[in-house]
């Protein structure tokens, strides 16, 4: 749920149209949101900052209609995975690879991580061959940490298919990573 002091600055943007309290919201959210977008994008550090502020003006525009119904980072991940959707949508295009921040959290649903030193690149080359479903569960439960319920708000999937694409994308990374692996040795 929403902080004391968030939830002030989410009533004083929401009511009184405060760009400042509505900064500081966007302070507290715009790193995770990048990251996100970093992850969902394969590491397209431009198209990730583009996205990113699109779905903050959005965000600004719809913040009178915020109903509390969940916690705001709930409301918000769903305006940036609207983002990527209408972004997809529109630009149909294939994400090259680049640079991610990663967590070490991706690497323990793996039975044997690789090397440190090859990680990040092991780590690119696997999440860029999940399918978009995929790559957006296993971003907002794992690297997000969200829960389930939340990842349902924000991408109007059902638990199960949730679930089932979280199954479906810890045992993509899992092959690929081993993949990459026995290929090292």
């Amino acid at each position: 749920m929403s902080r004391p002091d968030e939830l002030l600055w989410i009533s004083q943007a929401a009511l009184l149209g405060d760009k400042r309290a509505f900064g500081r919201l966007m302070q507290r959210y715009h790193q995770r949101v990048r990251r996100y977008f970093l992850m969902i994008t394969n590491g397209d550090r431009a198209l990730s900052d583009d996205l990113a502020q699109i779905a903050f003006i959005r965000a600004w525009q719809g913040i009178a209609g915020f109903k509390m119904l969940s916690s705001f980072s709930t409301w918000l991940y769903r305006i940036a995975y609207t983002t990527w959707c209408n972004h997809i949508t529109s630009v149909k295009c294939h994400l090259s690879i680049d640079e991610v921040s990663v967590s070490e959290v991706v690497y323990s649903m793996c039975d044997e991580p690789p090397p440190d030193s090859d990680r990040d690149n092991y780590l690119r080359k696997a999440v860029a061959l999940l399918n978009d479903a995929e790559r957006n569960c296993i971003t907002l439960y794992y690297l997000e940490e969200l829960s389930i319920r939340d990842i349902e708000k924000i991408t109007g999937y059902k638990q199960g298919t949730i679930k089932s694409h979280l199954s479906r994308g810890r045992e993509h990374l899992r092959a690929v990573l081993k993949k990459s692996d026995a290929d090292e040795k």
